[in-house]
């Protein structure tokens, strides 16, 4: 959701302090960026609210995204190449997914067998 949100209200702004730069190319594929994580935000909320029962393939989907997101921070960070960036910014990106990796994985690992 945080992401989400970043990407669609403050697109011009995040692009320019994570990316480093701005242009239209840019700005529209962070908004589509932004509705794919808004959709997939919405999607869990909506399972966890009614039923998680057979939803293994949303949450694999999610969690597979927050895994190579986070992949493509830390390789970033190793290589010491942030761009137009700055490391520090990237660290914290990376933190972020880091977490949300740990307790999607968490999740997943303790509901494996009602969500299958």
């Amino acid at each position: 959701m945080y992401y989400s949100f970043q990407l669609l209200v403050f697109t011009d702004e995040f692009a320019i302090n994570n990316l480093g730069i701005f242009n239209h190319a840019i700005a529209g594929l962070s908004e589509i960026i932004g509705i794919i994580f808004l959709s997939l935000s919405i999607s869990l909320f909506y399972v966890l609210k009614k039923n998680i029962n057979g939803q293994l393939p949303l949450f694999l989907t999610v969690f597979l995204i927050q895994i190579l997101i986070l992949l493509n921070f830390i390789r970033y960070i190793f290589t010491d190449s942030p761009g137009e960036t700055t490391i520090e910014s990237i660290f914290l990106n990376m933190i972020i997914f880091l977490f949300g990796v740990i307790i999607s994985g968490f999740f997943i690992f303790l509901n494996r067998k009602t969500l299958k």
